[in-house]
């Protein structure tokens, strides 16, 4: 395992006096059980909170099991936390809990835990139908807790305005890459202006463009004078030239 995905925690255990003066003094199992966990939750909250991708306050953690109870030790308590190989932590995973006493290893201990991490997402705000083309007035954000984070997901709103709709969607529907598709600069049977420059000379005509095609690539326009196709290069909004 790398040091990439294996985080040592060390927490000297300052308040283990308190601990033992606790057990000592007829403290009931149950109060200690509880003070023995909320130690090892401690642990595995520092190591997530480390390791991870995600700010502190988008992240809740849920103990899955029972946790490792502590009970009946002393002297100088230490914990090495270990993550799987390529851990994201995020969904159901599981860490090592290693209990050193007196800087000697004692036991591991297996941690599962359920991550769950707020993200905010792109929703339509109302229902459109496929080829809109997308407003700040059609989308909203919302926050989410996940366990997962879904393929092609949208965060923000600028990445979508502005980019036509593959299929309809109904208000609330969240918006992914795949659902979008760029607006042509030149659109098949739209009208565009068709500029012949020759370094010299400018002349601007109206044409009519035979395909779709984003700026710089060529496509095929007729020019509504004479009737006849020719090949231009897309050089804006609705406009192509023609160099020669």
């Amino acid at each position: 395992m790398t040091m990439a995905t294996k985080h040592i925690a060390v927490i000297f255990f300052s308040a283990v006096c308190l601990l033992v003066s606790a057990w000592s003094s007829g403290a009931g199992a149950q109060e200690k059980t509880n003070t023995d966990q909320s130690v090892v939750m401690q642990v595995i909250r520092q190591h997530i909170e480390k390791n991870s991708q995600w700010a502190p306050d988008a992240v809740r953690i849920e103990f899955l099991h029972s946790l490792p109870v502590l009970s009946g030790l002393t002297g100088k308590v230490s914990f090495r936390v270990e993550s799987r190989s390529r851990e994201e932590y995020i969904g159901d995973t599981i860490f090592k809990l290693r209990i050193l006493q007196n800087n000697v290893f004692l036991k591991e201990e297996s941690v599962r835990v359920r991550i769950e991490v707020l993200q905010d997402f792109v929703v339509s705000a109302n229902s459109l139908g496929r080829n809109a083309v997308l407003s700040a007035d059609d989308l909203s954000v919302q926050s989410k807790w996940v366990r997962a984070i879904p393929l092609n997901v949208l965060h923000s709103t600028d990445d979508a305005i502005g980019k036509a709709l593959a299929s309809t969607v109904r208000p609330g529907m969240s918006i992914t890459r795949n659902m979008l598709r760029d607006i042509p600069a030149v659109q098949r049977g739209k009208r565009v202006q068709v500029v012949l420059d020759n370094g010299m000379m400018t002349m601007v005509m109206n044409g009519l463009a035979e395909e779709d095609g984003a700026e710089d690539a060529m496509v095929r326009v007729r020019n509504l004078s004479s009737n006849k196709v020719i090949y231009a290069r897309v050089v804006g909004q609705g406009r192509v030239q023609i160099d020669f």
